[in-house]
């Protein structure tokens, strides 16, 4: 499975995927190879991508999630990048 994750500034992609594990807005769910198409809004949340060489760790901030049903998940976000570099304050919404 290809995944690739697109921001304004870069894009990540991933070639060999065999699972994507992510949040949504309304709770966690992950994809494998194949899925049914689906559109959905993610939350503030990692990432886990299962490759064949091990598991990748990435942290997205907000944006959506779309599986074309074959063999493609993109996701569109604000940000991407592994989830030591973020500052938990950075995007912690004001109450």
């Amino acid at each position: 499975m290809k995944i690739k994750i697109v921001t304004p500034y870069k894009i990540v992609e991933f070639d060999n995927a065999k699972l994507i594990v992510f949040k949504t807005v309304e709770g966690e769910m992950g994809v494998l190879d194949k899925r049914a198409p689906i559109i959905t809004k993610l939350a503030i949340s990692d990432v886990r991508i299962q490759t064949e060489s091990g598991e990748e760790k990435l942290k997205v901030i907000d944006g959506f999630l779309h599986c074309d049903g074959s063999s493609t998940v993109v996701i569109l976000t604000e940000e991407v990048g592994r989830p030591e570099e973020f500052d938990p304050h950075k995007f912690r919404k004001e109450e």
